[in-house]
């Protein structure tokens, strides 16, 4: 899948590819996930302890998007996100030692502000290095080949970490934690690998204010923008919080504990496919009728979950909506990064990813509140938002304007 990547793009674009491909592939060996609600456990920590560890995750990472959104365009992308694989790895060994709920706290916050220096640099590195002519298509294509990547990461990362610790035991658990820090270092080290492009070099550092400015402004006078903006919000399909329902949903549909983490490898694995594939959407539908598709499947689904109470076709759903919900990502990146200007794109999509934190963050209390009364209404409601979004607001090549901002 991965032989031919990009072959038709620069040198340089490939070349930059690759290594941010690799790196995330590392960066993603989080071995523990499968298992990190038993080892919390273990820790002493309560159901709600460990809930508040995931507010405290999106409170971190909102509360920090735009600073380092703007440290990025200031001091360099590359610089940003070296920076959040060095902060990361940071949390990862300092969870090693933690003990008590403070410090758990504080590591959460540690981790958030690592995904908020890596939230907009990332992108901006990507599109960056694509060589001039239709942008918007190829930031799609490297988008779905970094996803492919790092859930690539994911499919490893679970499967050896689910046999590693398949007993639970606080040692084996550990063992996968101590990997982990290990691989995210490995990530960080690879980082240094990349090197700012060559515009960045000749350019005066920018005021502070007047990033916040321009990226503002370039969302807020763009009414083509904020409609691609609006269209990503009720389309959200909650992955984050699908992580941590779907086992719950499992267990109301009777699935043996063993598919569990199987079925979470097995997502993962259609995860790599369709964000590989999801930028062939679009040359093949049209911009239209691609969002619709990689938007509404995800309702569709949703609501198939709502009324199945069958334990082989919630496995089925579960993995099917997973890689669904993770099909228009690519899409939009694409989308976005043809509308902003070079000079504040980390600003400014620190700004679009801040503005769908806080929806995610208002959407996921009411969920959760939904989620502990009946799952299946909470599938229904997201389901039935979802695809009045993906119907009611269309974005079409109208409203692309492709590589605005060249």
């Amino acid at each position: 899948m991965f032989r031919h990547l990009l072959s038709w793009q620069s040198n340089s674009a490939m070349s930059t590819l690759r290594m941010v491909a690799l790196i995330s592939f590392f960066g993603q060996l989080y071995f523990f996930v499968p298992f990190i609600t038993p080892y919390l456990l273990q820790r002493n920590l309560t159901i709600a302890e460990i809930a508040g560890l995931q507010t405290m995750l999106l409170v971190s990472s909102l509360v920090m998007e735009i600073p380092t959104g703007v440290l990025a365009d200031r001091f360099g992308h590359v610089w940003s996100y070296r920076a959040a694989l060095i902060v990361l790895a940071g949390g990862e060994f300092l969870f090693l030692f933690a003990r008590d709920y403070p410090t758990f706290l504080l590591i959460q916050f540690i981790t958030g502000t690592g995904f908020a220096f890596a939230s907009g640099s990332v992108h901006a590195i990507l599109y960056e290095s694509l060589p001039e002519g239709n942008r918007t298509s190829a930031m799609q294509r490297a988008t779905g080949a970094l996803g492919a990547a790092t859930q690539l990461g994911s499919v490893v990362a679970y499967s050896v970490g689910g046999l590693i610790a398949a007993d639970l035991t606080l040692s084996r658990m550990t063992l996968t934690i101590v990997m982990g820090a290990l691989a995210v270092t490995t990530a960080a080290s690879l980082s240094f690998a990349l090197r700012e492009g060559d515009h960045f070099a000749h350019r005066v550092r920018p005021d502070t204010r007047k990033l916040l400015g321009l990226a503002w402004t370039s969302i807020w006078t763009n009414r083509d923008l904020r409609r691609i903006i609006l269209l990503s919000i009720l389309t959200c399909s909650f992955g984050a919080h699908l992580l941590v329902f779907y086992q719950q949903y499992f267990l109301e549909t009777g699935v043996p504990g063993v598919w569990f983490g199987v079925g979470l490898s097995l997502a993962s694995v259609v995860v790599v496919v369709a964000q590989f594939y999801a930028w062939k959407l679009p040359l093949m539908l049209g911009t239209r009728w691609s969002l619709v598709l990689a938007t509404g499947i995800p309702g569709v689904l949703y609501l198939a979950m709502a009324w199945n109470q069958v334990a082989w076709l919630a496995v089925a759903l579960f993995v099917a909506q997973w890689g669904a919900m993770h099909l228009s990502a690519p899409l939009f990146s694409g989308l976005f990064n043809a509308h902003l200007p070079d000079e504040a794109r980390a600003t400014g999509l620190s700004l679009i990813n801040a503005i769908v934190t806080v929806y995610i963050g208002a959407g996921g209390v009411l969920l959760g509140w939904l989620a502990g009364r009946s799952l299946s209404i909470m599938f229904m409601l997201i389901g039935v938002v979802i695809l009045i979004g993906a119907v009611a607001i269309s974005v079409d090549d109208r409203h692309t304007a492709a590589d605005a901002y060249q």
